[in-house]
């Protein structure tokens, strides 16, 4: 039963880090608060479906947003 927990357990977490993005966002001298205030922005200047539906095409816009606003990714450490 252990056994099983255990196996289960590690399953759940590896499948966690798949969904942990590589990068982040940074910019010199800004703050959390900051980067709330811009991916707000860029989130509301895309053309997502009404039903909040994400395509590629509003990624890409939000992540231009971002870089156009002094946002660079950065590789996780």
């Amino acid at each position: 039963m252990k056994t099983i927990a255990l196996m289960t357990i590690s399953l759940a977490m590896a499948g966690c880090s798949l969904f942990q993005p590589a990068w982040h966002w940074s910019r010199p001298g800004a703050s959390e608060a900051d980067y709330e205030v811009d991916i707000r922005f860029c989130k509301s200047q895309t053309d997502q479906a009404i039903d909040g539906t994400v395509t590629n095409a509003s990624v890409r816009r939000i992540h231009g947003c971002m870089e156009r606003r002094g946002w660079r990714k950065v590789e996780n450490e």
